[in-house]
Order: C-alpha cells, then structure tokens, then sequence
C-alpha cells in the first residue's frame, strides 16, 4: 500500500471501496492524507474529552466528600454545643428553652449566656474559698490567742504549785497543793488536746525521725502515771521484749504521745485492777523493725457497739463516762491520727465490764547507738550554778515564778520585760543562754533574736513561751531560736535544756 501510517479504520474502508487505479491519483491521494489527519485528530480530542471527564467524576468526587465531612462535623458540633449548654449550671429562676440544631446562632447566643451564669458561680465559689481560708485563718490565730492566754496564768499556777509542793507544808494545805496540781495538770491537758487535734486537722503535723530509746520511752511514761494508778489501787505491768533494739529512728515524741494517751486513758477507767503495757518485736532485718504495741486494762470495757464511736471527736462511750471520769473524748482520735501518719492502725478488743486491750504495730528504722542519755530526774542534779542567763518575759507573775527556779538552780540572770530591753541587755553583757518569750510590747521575740543573729552571736537562745501553735514554733526556729520550751513548763524540763545549752551536760 503506497500510503503509510493509515488510520485503520481508514485503512479499512479503503481497502473495501476503492480500487488500485483510484489509489495513484495524486489529488486523490491529498484527499486520503487529509481525511487520515482527521482520523488521528479526532481520536485525539476524545481521548482528551473522556480524560477530562473524568477528571471532572473524580473533582465532584472528592468535593462531595468533603462536603459530607464538614456536615458531619457541623452535626457533631452542634451536638457537643448542646451537651455543652445542658452541662453548664441554669440559674434556679431559669429554665433552658428548645434548643433548635439548625439555628447555630440562637444556640450560639444561649452559650454564652450559659458561660457568664457559670463565670458568676466560679465567683462566688472563689469568695466561699476565700471566706473559708479566712475562717480557718481566724480560728488558728483564735487558738493561738487562747492558747497564750490561758497557758500564761496556768505557767505561773503550776509553776508556784510545785515550789509550794517542795517547802515544808502542813498536811492539809500539801493535800491542797496536791487538787490544785492536778486540777491545773487537767487543765493543761485538756488545752494541749484541742491545740493537737487543731494541727492534725490541719495537716500541720510531720513525723520526724531521730534516735531514740524506746526501752526508756515506756519505762518514763510508765513511771508517769504510777503514782495516778496506786491512788486507784492499780499495778501497771511492763513487759519488754529483749530483741527490741537499743536504738530506734522515729518520732519518739508523737510515740510517747500515743503510748501515753492509751496509758492514761487504762488507768483512769480501772479501779483496783491492773494495767499491762506490753511492747515486742515481731521482725526485724538489719535495717528496720516492727515493734508491736499493747496496752492492755481490766477497767470497766466498751460494749460492742460503743467501740467505733470513742475514736469520733469529741465523744465517749457514753454522758455518763465524760460525767464521771472527764476529759474532752480527744484522745483517742489523737491516738488514731497519729498512728495512721506513721501508716498503721488501732485495733481495740472489749467487752463491757471485762476490761480493753488497744494494739498499734509501727515499722521503725534501726539506729545506731545513742549517746547515753541522762534521765529527767538525774538531769535535775546537774549544777547550774554560775551560768549567766537573760530571762525575757512582759508578765510579771511569770518572771517572778520563773526566777525562784534560777534562783533555786543558783542560776545568775538578768530580766528584760521586751525585746528592745533584751537587745540592749545582750550588747552590753556577755550571756550563757537567752530564755525568749515571743509575744511582748515594743519589740516581740521573732524581731528580738533576728537582731541578735545579725550581730554574728551564736548565743544559745531558747524560746520560752505560752505561744504552743506549730507555726509560732516554725517562725521561732526560722528566725534563728536553737530551742523551744512551752508553758507551763516542766521544770526538770526547763532544767534540763539550760543545762544542755550551756554545757553543763
């Protein structure tokens, strides 16, 4: 075939309708290039038209799908913006009304006045936060106040009654000596109670952990309430274990505090029976123990269903229990907090009139040995004579009870009855020992002994004060007090810290 690169359709129709001769005429031959151009063309052009077309299917495509996605999130957030709005708290005097999902705007509008109705209950939350912290601002400063109060007279009471009780008295006037020291003792505890429970309620209270004794923890409080207990015709029982170790890491203070709780509590409530305090090892590895804790009592019992209720604030068993045998029925939940801060439990086994057995286990970290300690009664002995001291105090009745003890100690002092005094007296002599009271006129105690430190002195100060909350305590320690001794004071007490600051032990 003389032509080349035909169409095949062309090919075909050529091949079918034409002869030979037709295919060597020249003009002939122009027509047939032509009509072959237009073959090639148009199939061209469809290709290029069916690719467009489809390309067009697969725009509307996708565009239809993201038009369906957009109305789909448009739905769902319609939905979420109603959930949101029946959410958000109504004014009580108000209701919601129909909440039509095709109108955005209305349901807009109504979200925003949802949203300025919950900005105004934050608000008043926020000032019922604010006005709660106030509160409990106001009632720490009102125990505070109290505490000072009450503590400063009762220092002076129980402080004169001890002096009285060591000078040579008639028997009826030492019997005297003897209800009024208890009745203040009473009293004192009664105050150290409710400023615990305050702080425990608080969360103030935290576990430290030194060495210490505890063979020589139980045998003073022990030794404690013996003299309470053969006036009711008590025996306490101690028992030991021999594997409890020499030196223990805990709190031995909120120990005690535990120990003696449950102590007092079993001598007050038997009669002409006996107390057992009974302490044993139940493990131990090179690093810590577990030391089991009982005190156990043949008193007068708690029924079954009176043993939950003594450890609730401020009850006891019973009106006839607080009647008869007093206190303020926060003991025992003193107790219980103060063992569940070392993460442990009370348990209690009772029945009425068959006496009560209250038991603790505590793991406690093993110490290495302590230095051997001296006991209240040998530290009493320990000369104080020749230690120059200043006393600073604004209540007379307590300067004068607080020197018959120096005096009796043969301690040499000077008073202050204010800080700015104390600061002069300090400048212009040379002290052993600064016994502090922290709330005075002019200048108060803080103010006093952050003066004295900015003078490069090192000199042993030790607040002795009525001020008994735990952040007076952390105040006077971060201003720079080495010590801190509360009213009513121990004198053996008292005795004991003079004589450890000045060097004497």
């Amino acid at each position: 075939m003389p032509f080349d690169n035909l169409h095949k359709l062309l090919a075909k129709q050529i091949k079918k309708y034409l002869s030979e001769e037709c295919l060597e005429n020249e003009a002939f031959k122009s027509f047939i290039k032509a009509v072959n151009d237009s073959y090639y063309s148009f199939d061209r052009d469809k290709e290029l038209s069916d690719h467009s077309a489809y390309l067009n299917e697969l725009e509307y495509y996708e565009i239809n799908q993201k038009l369906k996605g957009e109305i789909m999130q448009r739905r769902h957030s319609i939905e979420k913006l109603i959930g949101t709005i029946y959410l958000l708290e109504t004014p009580e005097s108000a209701s919601l009304p129909e909440l039509d999902d095709n109108n955005l705007s209305s349901l807009v509008d109504l979200l925003q006045r949802q949203i300025q109705v919950r900005k105004k209950i934050e608000a008043e939350l926020i000032h019922a936060k604010e006005l709660a912290e106030n509160a409990t601002k106001a009632k720490s400063e009102f125990l505070s106040m109290m505490s000072h109060e009450i503590r400063t007279p009762l220092n002076a009471i129980i402080g004169l009654t001890y002096l009285m009780q060591q000078e040579e008295q008639t028997p009826s006037v030492m019997e005297n000596l003897k209800t009024l020291q208890f009745s203040a003792e009473n009293l004192h505890l009664l105050i150290n109670d409710i400023l615990d429970f305050s702080k425990i309620e608080a969360g103030k209270v935290e576990l430290e952990e030194m060495p210490f004794d505890l063979k020589l923890l139980i045998s003073n409080i022990k030794r404690a309430n013996q003299i309470r207990a053969e006036e009711k015709g008590n025996r306490i029982k101690l028992m030991l274990d021999d594997d409890i170790p020499n030196t223990l890491l805990g709190d031995s203070l909120r120990i005690g505090q535990v120990l003696a709780n449950l102590v007092s509590n079993a001598v007050k409530f038997t009669q002409n029976g006996s107390v057992t305090i009974e302490v044993s090892v139940t493990s131990k590895d090179e690093k810590k123990a577990r030391i089991f804790f009982s005190v156990k009592d043949t008193g007068i019992g708690i029924p079954p269903d009176k043993q939950k209720l003594i450890f609730e604030r401020f009850t006891q068993a019973s009106s006839e229990t607080t009647r008869k045998f007093g206190g303020t029925g926060l003991g025992l939940v003193i107790s219980k907090k103060l063992v569940q801060l070392h993460g442990s439990y009370i348990t209690l086994k009772s029945e009425a009139g068959k006496g009560a057995e209250f038991s603790f286990t505590l793991e406690l970290g093993i110490g290495t040995a302590l230095k051997q300690q001296i006991s209240m009664a040998e530290d009493i002995n320990v000369s104080l004579e020749g230690v120059k001291l200043l006393l600073v105090d604004d209540y007379p009745v307590n300067v004068k009870m607080a020197s018959k003890f120096l005096e009796k100690w043969r301690v040499t002092f000077d008073t202050a009855e204010n800080g700015q005094i104390a600061l002069d007296k300090f400048k212009e002599n040379e002290y052993d020992l600064i016994l502090m009271d922290l709330l005075m006129p002019e200048m108060d105690g803080y103010t006093a002994v952050e003066k004295i430190r900015e003078t490069g002195s090192l000199v042993p100060i030790i607040a002795l004060t009525a001020s008994a909350t735990l952040s007076n305590q952390d105040r006077a320690f971060s201003v720079g007090m080495n010590d801190y001794v509360t009213k009513p004071f121990n004198p053996k007490e008292l005795h004991q810290k003079i004589a450890k600051y000045s060097g004497r032990i």
